[in-house]
């Protein structure tokens, strides 16, 4: 019977590891499936399928949904892993520089283990619906109640196709100012913004209060500020708020006409620099103290906005393609950013005397930074009247510049001949005085700086002093 048994034993265990190696050697077995799909043909960017929408030009059916087959192609920017977003994706059009973008409504939670930021996906259009809602343009389902409603979990992945392209990392676009980040091409782009901080962190205290969803104002150097949304279910909705400032990465949206943002991580707040005082883009952090001293008039270092401007003779105002180039100037402080392309040779800005220059003074002295395809030209006016001309011409290194010869009206002619390239790098412009007697009755003009006509500028001027 033993005997027996050890056979009967070892012949099934022979049998199955037969039937084991059968099995593998299977050409019929199946593999593990993929959660993503070969890519369809895209036939619609973001930016032609919201064209589209605001003309009128969409083809619907009766329900008001896409009638087409369209397919778009898009990337995740946006994250619901945290809780801060709640049953949308914010999508763009490109991994960098993108050009526009839109959201899409999803009754479903934990979408990022679906759609993970960065990963590309594309959309059947077809029975879903695009409308602007509040400000945003959206793609939902259709809904009775709403202009655009969720589309159901269950059809998700119907409509909504992750591709098998790697995931890739989102660049986000780089503004210096709230100005500049919010507006309409923004809307729905992942962006970073520097040279801001939280206005109330020692009263706000934390990101967000619990079950609640929150407003946390952020202020830039000029004194704009924009609404963060934080949701009481998002897992930092405790953590302190950063009293420092710097720079945070979030997703612009709009409700009706009001700007706010949102952060998918506490990650996207690098707030640490020193607070800054707000007031028409002041910047005492940047820059070396130094370059404060000897100005020639109020303001003119740029980190002050408002001492400039009211430095400015009004009779003649400032160009709308002269701004506050927060953290463009040296250091990281502030310049006068010039970037435009003017139609006649233009004062950019007269200056009037809101210092007293010493009777001493030998030199003016400037910085320029960027590229132009004429160059500028420099007026000093004389305590005598009229003024004296000084013409930059070619500007690519460090230049020191004598007054030009006077005309028939006493005055030196203004020139833009020349170009200017200095090739990512500040360069010294030096006025050299000599021979001018320069205005020093206060509220008389003192300095104007000129343009020439119907071509392009690109520069950032800083620290104008005079010693």
């Amino acid at each position: 019977m033993n005997t027996i048994s050890k056979l009967t034993i070892a012949s099934l265990l022979s049998l199955g590891l037969f039937i084991t190696q059968s099995c593998v050697q299977d050409d019929d077995y199946s593999t593990p499936p993929i959660d993503c799909a070969d890519k369809l043909t895209a036939n619609i960017t973001i930016a032609d399928l919201t064209t589209k929408v605001t003309s009128g030009q969409l083809k619907l059916d009766s329900n008001g949904a896409v009638a087409e087959d369209l397919v778009m192609d898009a990337y995740v920017i946006s994250s619901d892993e945290t809780g801060n977003f709640y049953k949308t994706i914010s999508l763009q059009d490109k991994v960098e520089n993108p050009t526009t973008g839109i959201q899409i409504e999803i009754d479903g939670s934990n979408l990022y283990t679906s759609y993970p930021l960065g990963a590309r996906i594309q959309i059947r259009l077809k029975g879903l619906v695009v409308a602007k809602d509040r400000g945003i343009m959206k793609i939902g389902s259709v809904d009775p109640q709403y202009a655009v409603g969720r589309i159901p979990s269950i059809n998700m992945k119907k409509y909504m196709i992750k591709t098998c392209d790697p995931v890739k990392t989102i660049t986000p676009k780089v503004f210096n100012s709230l100005s500049e980040a919010l507006n309409a091409g923004n809307l729905n782009t992942l962006v970073t913004i520097k040279n801001i901080q939280f206005q109330s962190p020692d009263t706000d205290k934390t990101y967000g209060v619990e079950a609640t969803t929150v407003n946390r104002v952020l202020v830039d150097k000029t004194g704009k500020t924009v609404a963060l949304r934080n949701s009481g279910y998002a897992k930092w909705y405790n953590e302190e708020l950063p009293k420092g400032s710097g720079e945070i990465t979030v997703v612009v949206s709009i409700y009706n006409s009001t700007y706010q943002v949102y952060i998918r991580d506490t990650k996207d707040v690098k707030f640490d620099q020193p607070r800054f005082d707000v007031g028409g883009g002041q910047n005492p952090g940047g820059g070396n103290n130094s370059e404060a001293a000897n100005l020639l008039f109020k303001g003119s270092d740029f980190n002050v906005w408002a001492d400039f401007l009211a430095s400015i003779n009004t009779s003649f105002g400032l160009k709308g393609y002269a701004t506050s180039g927060v953290g463009l100037g040296r250091d990281n402080s502030n310049g006068l950013q010039i970037k435009g392309t003017p139609d006649a040779n233009d004062y950019v800005f007269t200056a009037i005397n809101t210092l007293t220059p010493a009777s001493t003074s030998k030199k003016i002295t400037f910085y320029v930074k960027g590229t132009s395809a004429k160059s500028l030209s420099l007026n000093v006016y004389r305590a005598a009247g009229g003024y004296d001309v000084y013409n930059v011409g070619d500007l690519s290194s460090s230049v020191t510049l004598t007054k030009a010869a006077l005309n028939s009206s006493n005055n030196g002619t203004n020139s833009y001949t020349g170009t200017i390239d200095t090739k990512g790098e500040w360069v010294l412009v030096t006025l050299d005085l000599t021979g001018v007697d320069l205005m020093k009755t206060s509220g008389q003009d003192v300095f104007a700086l000129k343009v020439g006509s119907k071509s392009a500028y690109d520069l950032v001027i800083d620290n104008i002093k005079i010693d």
